[in-house]
C-alpha cells in the first residue's frame, strides 16, 4: 500500500510538473506570437506614419518657400522704390549732369585703358569671335 501511495504522489507529481510545463509553453508561445503582431504592427503603421511625416514636411517645405518669396519679392519692391526715389532726386538735385559725369569718367577710363594697352571689352569679343572661327576651321581641317 505504501508504494501504491508512493506510486500515485509520483505519478501526481509528474502530472503537475507536465501540465505546469504545458502552461509555461502555450504562454512562451503566446508571448512570442504578441512580439511578431507588435512587430508586424509597428511595421505597417511605421511606414505609413513615416510617409505622413514626409507629406507635411513637404507642406511646410512649400509654406516655408512661399514666405520667403514674398518676403524676397516685398524687399525687392521696397529696394527699387527707394532707388526710383533715390535716383529722382539725385537727378533733380544735379539737373541730370550726373550721367553726363558718369558717361564721361567711364569714356575716359577706356581711353586710357587703351593708351595703357589694356583692350576694351568689344575688342576683347572680337578678338574671342575670331579665335572661335580659327578653332572651328582647324577642326574641320583636321577632320577633312
Amino acid at each position: 500500500m505504501a508504494q501504491v501511495k508512493k506510486k500515485r504522489l509520483i505519478d501526481s507529481s509528474i502530472n503537475a510538473a507536465t501540465e505546469a510545463t504545458d502552461s509555461l509553453k502555450i504562454q512562451a508561445r503566446q508571448l512570442w506570437l504578441a512580439t511578431l503582431g507588435a512587430y508586424a504592427k509597428v511595421g505597417k503603421e511605421g511606414a505609413a506614419y513615416f510617409k505622413e511625416l514626409v507629406n507635411e514636411g513637404q507642406a511646410l517645405e512649400t509654406q516655408g518657400k512661399e514666405l520667403l518669396s514674398e518676403q524676397v519679392d516685398s524687399a525687392t519692391s521696397k529696394v527699387e522704390q527707394f532707388k526710383a526715389g533715390f535716383k529722382a532726386r539725385v537727378d533733380s538735385a544735379t539737373g541730370g549732369r550726373l550721367e553726363k559725369v558718369v558717361g564721361s569718367v567711364e569714356k575716359g577710363r577706356a581711353e586710357l585703358l587703351g593708351r595703357v594697352g589694356i583692350p576694351s571689352r568689344s575688342e576683347l569679343q572680337k578678338l574671342s569671335a575670331k579665335l572661335d572661327e580659327l578653332s572651328a576651321s582647324l577642326k574641320g581641317a583636321k577632320l577633312g
